[in-house]
């Protein structure tokens, strides 16, 4: 199967050519595509010069956000590279070759599933595919960790190389070429956090699996690149979550007044803990 890794950039240049370094060379991935999504310092300019015969650059005159962004590079490959299996990893990522190749292979054997990922090191990159409630209790910092505690163990006291989960985590994953053409990519109406759920939504919708290989792990820095933009702060990206969970309750979960009102109330609860928590820390 012809592979492709698509990797977003925003100003973060130097931990975007460092992954492709890495990366570059491996026999499991055809090739790379490098998105940069209307970054304002000089990012552009320097990943340009990284092009060559299977890196590819593509430069966005805007930053729309995660899914656009993503989008673009997909739908470069599926028109111009012709890939059957996509990668999506932000910067701040790293992985082997042989992780890239059980992927791989696992979304070449067994069809019924559209999208994978293996386990991340450092905390916690599976959860349920939230209803309602579940979307309450992802906006509680601490109330959501526990939730992921819980799903990790479970997964790892399995012993099965291959487990179905809810969602797994937009910082590193992969996917069939052919789903993400039925179910049109992400939704660009997100600008950050939900897209990974709104995509898990729509494969379902489709009846595809999304998947966790726990024999498989990756590192992530953890929003690395997104702290540089709110200097580090839990609370000062909170209202993209507020935004993106608005379009999922309203055009996926189909939520009434009333619940549109309850989750703005525990959106306000949940900045004040992540206030809190900055100040804490």
């Amino acid at each position: 199967m012809k592979t492709a890794l698509i990797i977003l950039n925003y100003n973060d240049a130097d931990r975007t050519a460092e992954l492709i370094s890495k990366v570059s060379d491996y026999p499991s991935l055809d090739d790379i595509v490098v998105v940069d999504n209307g970054s304002s310092d000089d990012s552009a300019e320097k990943l340009s010069t990284l092009s060559g015969e299977h890196i590819h650059f593509i430069g966005r005159d805007t930053n729309g956000g995660y899914a656009k962004g993503n989008n673009t590079g997909l739908l470069y490959t599926l028109k111009k590279l012709k890939s059957d299996v996509i990668f999506f990893a932000n910067p701040d990522v790293f992985f082997t070759d042989e992780t890239v190749a059980a992927m791989t292979e696992v979304l070449n054997d067994c069809r019924e599933y559209a999208c994978v990922a293996p386990l991340v090191n450092q905390g916690y990159n599976v959860w349920h595919l939230p209803g309602f409630s579940g979307i309450l209790i992802s906006l509680f910092l601490f109330a959501f960790t526990f939730e992921k505690i819980a799903i990790r163990k479970k997964i790892e006291r399995s012993g099965k190389s291959l487990v179905p989960v809810g969602v797994v985590e937009g910082s590193f994953f992969a996917v069939r070429a052919d789903a993400m053409k039925e179910v049109r990519g992400f939704d660009e109406r997100t600008f950050l956090y939900s897209e990974e759920i709104i995509l898990s939504y729509r494969l379902r919708s489709k009846c595809y699996l999304t998947g966790v290989l726990p024999e498989e792990r990756y590192d992530h820095l953890h929003s690395a690149s997104i702290k540089k933009m709110y200097k580090s702060s839990k609370a000062a990206a909170f209202h993209h979550f507020r935004d993106s969970f608005r379009i999922y309750n309203k055009y996926y979960l189909k939520t009434n007044a009333l619940q549109d009102r309850i989750f703005d109330i525990c959106w306000q609860l949940g900045y004040i803990e992540r206030k809190l928590y900055d100040i804490l820390k």
